[in-house]
C-alpha cells in the first residue's frame, strides 16, 4: 500500500501507518467483541419480545381463568338471586389484581333461553381498539348465560406491534368468552 506523503500530517504519520493496517490485519483480539456488538441488538430484541409474548400468553391464560371462576359464582347463584354488575365486577377483580389493572377490564354477561337468543359478545372499536362499557344481565336458573372480558394488554417491544393487528397503540387485546347453562338454584 503506497501512502501519498505530499500532505504534511501524512508525511507524519507515513512510517508507522502501513505497520498499523499490517496489524490489524494479522490481530483478532477485538474479535469477539465486535462479533457480540454486531448482533448483540438484534438478540436482546429477540429475547424481550420472546419474554413479552410469554407473559403476555400468561396474562390471557390468568384472565381466562378468572372469568370461568367468576362465571361459575353466577352459573350456581352463589352471588344471588339480585347480582348486580359490581358484584360480578368485585369479584372479578379480587382475582386478577396481580396482572391486570382491573378498572380497564370490560365485561359483557348476556342472558338468554336458548344458544340462539345470544348475541355476539362485544366488539372493539375498529379504528381506536377501546372496549364497550360493562354490560349485565342478572342470570336466573336455567338460562343460558355469556360471560365476556376484553382488556387491552400493552405491549414494549414495538415491532411486535403491527404483526398483532392493533387499530392505534401498542397493545394486543386479550378477549375471553365462557358460555355455560346456569343451575336450578
Amino acid at each position: 500500500m503506497r501512502i501519498r506523503t505530499d500532505n504534511p500530517i501524512m508525511k507524519k504519520f507515513a512510517k508507522w501507518f502501513p505497520r498499523t493496517i499490517k496489524r490489524f490485519e494479522t490481530e483478532e483480539d477485538g474479535a469477539t467483541a465486535v462479533e457480540f456488538a454486531l448482533i448483540a441488538f438484534p438478540f436482546f430484541l429477540l429475547v424481550f419480545a420472546i419474554l413479552e409474548t410469554s407473559i403476555m400468553f400468561f396474562a390471557g391464560q390468568y384472565l381466562e381463568t378468572a372469568v370461568d371462576d367468576t362465571a361459575r359464582l353466577l352459573r350456581t347463584g352463589q352471588l344471588g338471586p339480585n347480582s348486580t354488575n359490581a358484584q360480578f365486577r368485585q369479584e372479578l377483580c379480587r382475582r386478577i389484581t396481580v396482572m391486570i389493572e382491573c378498572n380497564s377490564v370490560a365485561t359483557d354477561v348476556q342472558v338468554a333461553a336458548t344458544f340462539g337468543g345470544l348475541g355476539n359478545p362485544p366488539e372493539p372499536d375498529p379504528n381506536t381498539g377501546d372496549l364497550p362499557g360493562n354490560t349485565f344481565q342478572t342470570p336466573g336458573p336455567n338460562l343460558i348465560m355469556q360471560v365476556s372480558a376484553s382488556y387491552k394488554w400493552p405491549i414494549y417491544t414495538n415491532f411486535a406491534a403491527p404483526l398483532l393487528h392493533t387499530p392505534s397503540g401498542n397493545f394486543a387485546l386479550l378477549r375471553v368468552t365462557s358460555v355455560m347453562v346456569t343451575e336450578p338454584y
